[in-house]
């Protein structure tokens, strides 16, 4: 009876800690997703004022990362091509290419030049491409405040990408697929103007949207 006892305290005990433990896990969630939102908010009214004033810095653009170093993101099969000619903006150290807006979601982001894990924290990257060759993909981390609502996106909605010279091009959403992380070739050669993607809850597959041009 006293054995029984005990195991039972032990069983209660082991509980509570990983209740403990989860709801340690979650608030820290909680406390980075509202951080990146924080970050990226400060980001885009920095880079609204360097595109009213006109001071973006022209620049090489970012060199190609190893897409090994971060499974959220598909290989790219031509590491060299991912790098394009396009204007950016040099801020706390990292290249911006401009802001990403999604009405639908109300989102509104700043796309850094190039990706890696530090800089999916701050905001959405560019992992292949260029508005100027219509091949743009731009990788987002899940939080609820960068890309965790991408999932929500219907076919027909808007999206508007503002260059560092104050281009805006709208797009519009074709299609939505849950994909597999190993899918490198349906998104860096999709046909499609601009893809966005994000990986789900624990990384198992990729919401990928696909959008084209309004013309």
């Amino acid at each position: 009876m006293k054995l029984r006892k005990a195991l039972g305290i032990i069983i209660i005990l082991l509980g509570i800690a990983l209740l403990g433990a989860a709801l340690l896990l979650y608030l820290n969630n909680r406390r980075e997703d509202e951080n990146a939102g924080l970050e990226a908010a400060n980001m885009v009214a920095d880079i609204e004022t360097l595109i009213a004033a006109g001071q973006a810095e022209e620049g090489p653009s970012a060199p190609a990362a190893d897409p090994s170093q971060d499974p959220q993101a598909p290989a790219s099969e031509d590491p060299a091509a991912s790098s394009q000619p396009q204007e950016v903006a040099m801020k706390k150290g990292y290249e911006y290419l401009g802001i990403l807006e999604i009405p639908a979601i109300e989102r509104k982001l700043p796309v850094m030049a190039d990706w890696d894990y530090d800089r999916l924290t701050y905001a959405p990257c560019r992992h292949f491409g260029a508005v100027e060759t219509d091949d743009l993909v731009i990788a987002g981390h899940n939080y609820n405040k960068h890309f965790g609502y991408l999932g929500k996106l219907t076919v027909g909605c808007a999206v508007y990408f503002t260059d560092m010279e104050g281009n805006c091009t709208e797009y519009s959403v074709v299609s939505k697929q849950k994909m597999d992380p190993d899918d490198v070739d349906p998104v860096q050669n999709s046909g499609h103007d601009l893809v966005l993607y994000t990986c789900t809850l624990g990384g198992a597959s990729r919401i990928t949207v696909f959008c084209d041009r309004v013309e």
